[in-house]
Parts: C-alpha cells; sequence; structure tokens
C-alpha cells in the first residue's frame, strides 16, 4: 500500500485545534485536539501508551476527505488533562461522556489504536447507546498473564515484568528518550533499538508522518513528568474493570499477525469474547504498519452508515 503523506507539508496546522481543553463535571480539565473536517461525523480517538492526543495528527488528511471529525482527547495525567487518582479504563466512558456533552454530540462513533484499543472497547460498552461503531487497531489484549506477553518486544515484556524496577527507572528514561528522539531514528542510540524492531515496521516508521506520529505524541504525554504515564501503563496488566462481553454494537479489529509489540494471538482470543466484533487478521503486518497502513480502511469502516 503507499505511503502515509507527510501531513505537516501538505497540512495547514491552523486548521488543526491541538491545544483544546473542557471541564468535566467533577471539575478535572480534559485536554483534546481536534483533526479533520471540523462539520464532519465525529470519531473519538483513543491514542496509544505512552501517547497523547497528538498521535491522531496523522489522521488529518483522509478525515478531511471522508468528512470524519476526530476528537482525540488525553487520558487523565497525560498531556493536557488533570490526573484522576486510582482510574481504571471503566472510567474513561464518563470522560468521553463529559467531552460529547461539552461539544454538543448525542452521537459518535470510536477509534482505538494499540494502547487505546482498551479504552474504545469500554466506551463501546458503556456508551453503547451513543457509539454507532468502534474500531481497534493492533489493540492491546489483557496482558495480566505473563504468557500473554511472552511475544511482546523485550522493553515492554521488561517493564511488565518487573513493578519496582520500572518505578524506579522511568525517572532515568524520561531523561534519556527525549535526548534518543532528538538525534532522531537514524542516528545511535535510536539507530540500535530500530534494529530490534521488525523490517515492516521500521519502513511504516520511516514512512513520512510515521516518526512524527509516534515521537512527537509520547514527548506531549510525558510534559508532567512520568506518574501519568505509569499509572496508565500498569492498567494493562490488571483487571480492566468491564467486561467486553457487554459489547453490542459492530466492532471491527485490524492486526498485524506479525506484530511484535501486541502478540496477534491474543487480540484473536480478544475479539473472540466481542459478541459483535469482526477481524482483519493481516498477515505479515507489524504493530505500527498496521497504523500506517490500515487506518484508511478503518476510517472508512467508521464512516459506514
Amino acid at each position: 500500500m503507499p505511503a502515509k503523506r507527510d501531513f505537516r507539508a501538505e497540512s495547514n496546522r491552523s486548521e488543526m485545534k491541538e491545544e483544546e481543553q473542557v471541564r468535566l463535571p467533577d471539575g478535572r480539565h480534559l485536554g483534546y485536539a481536534e483533526y479533520g473536517d471540523p462539520a464532519g461525523l465525529p470519531v473519538m480517538y483513543c491514542h496509544g501508551w505512552p501517547s497523547s492526543r497528538y498521535q491522531a495528527a496523522f489522521l488529518h488528511e483522509d478525515a478531511c476527505e471522508m468528512g470524519l471529525r476526530i476528537l482525540a482527547p488525553d487520558r487523565p495525567g497525560l498531556g493536557l488533562s488533570d490526573p484522576l487518582p486510582g482510574r481504571g479504563f471503566a472510567d474513561w466512558p464518563g470522560d468521553i461522556a463529559g467531552l460529547a456533552d461539552a461539544l454538543g454530540l448525542d452521537h459518535f462513533r470510536v477509534i482505538g489504536i494499540s494502547g487505546g484499543g482498551p479504552y474504545a472497547l469500554a466506551i463501546c460498552a458503556r456508551l453503547g447507546s451513543r457509539v454507532d461503531r468502534g474500531a481497534v487497531i493492533c489493540g492491546a489484549p489483557p496482558l495480566g498473564r505473563k504468557e500473554d506477553r511472552s511475544h511482546m518486544h523485550w522493553t515492554y515484556r521488561s517493564l511488565a515484568g518487573m513493578k519496582s524496577l520500572r518505578r524506579v527507572a522511568v525517572h532515568g528514561i524520561l531523561p534519556l528518550s527525549r535526548w534518543m528522539i532528538s538525534r532522531g531514528a537514524d542516528h545511535a542510540p535510536m539507530s540500535w533499538m530500530m534494529k530490534s524492531v521488525p523490517a515492516r515496521d521500521r519502513e511504516a516508521l520511516h514512512t513520512k508522518g510515521g516518526w512524527d506520529m509516534v515521537t512527537r505524541s509520547y514527548l506531549e504525554a510525558i510534559r508532567r513528568g512520568p506518574a501519568g504515564m505509569l499509572a496508565d501503563g500498569e492498567l494493562y496488566l490488571g483487571d480492566w474493570g468491564f467486561d467486553p462481553k457487554e459489547i453490542q454494537i459492530p466492532v471491527r479489529f485490524w492486526h498485524g499477525e506479525a506484530d511484535a509489540n501486541l502478540p496477534c494471538q491474543v487480540a484473536k482470543r480478544l475479539a473472540s469474547t466481542v459478541p459483535t466484533a469482526e477481524g482483519e487478521w493481516i498477515e505479515g503486518e507489524g504493530h505500527y504498519s498496521i497504523a500506517v497502513h490500515y487506518s484508511t480502511a478503518a476510517l472508512h469502516w467508521l464512516s459506514t452508515p
């Protein structure tokens, strides 16, 4: 499939609203970005981990062409959003309902990418009367069991397995990661890390927009420090707080069979628990590559009446 276009070069940033906030009923501020057609069909975007609202910018051009309005909120404690101590996946639908109410939206659609998958499914389960359909691309499945993490990238696997280590290490990881990103993917030590990423994913990250999708959104996610990122990441290792079996609206999964970050077989198992789910399991596609190359297909599906 053709590479994504460079949204920085082709899009006028003034058409994007990236620094928005609403006040939720409990008084917290929720930050969000808006991409695509401002008069289009609303789609709530659930970003990955560790990431933020900026991740959805790569959908801007396609969303404009399809008449979709992408609303991408930061989760609590990330980017522009105030923290919510003790939160879980099941608390997210309440924040989304608050955002929709503030914007005067009765109905909307949902897309979750990578770590946004469980959040998108929680919205589908708990706000089914307001959500028309949901899409999940390379979504995170339940990862509480060690065997379900066996095929993950070694960095995620290591952090998942050692709670005390990740809480100490993250304070050194943040400044190191900022420095690595500033040097770019083609310079050490990031170039060494890239060698551990499957070739299909490396290709996707080097397409125009791919690297920016990952790095710019990550840097915004950690603007407040590590606490929000850690709290968000640890949710994937515990009970989800809702049952995907509750979902009664159409849901479609896209997942690469060569995904080295989030194992496809575990994603298939998750999809089998959603009564209304359909799935596309694409041979040869990895984690980043499926987000870059199949997001257009997901948006087309979401735009279907």
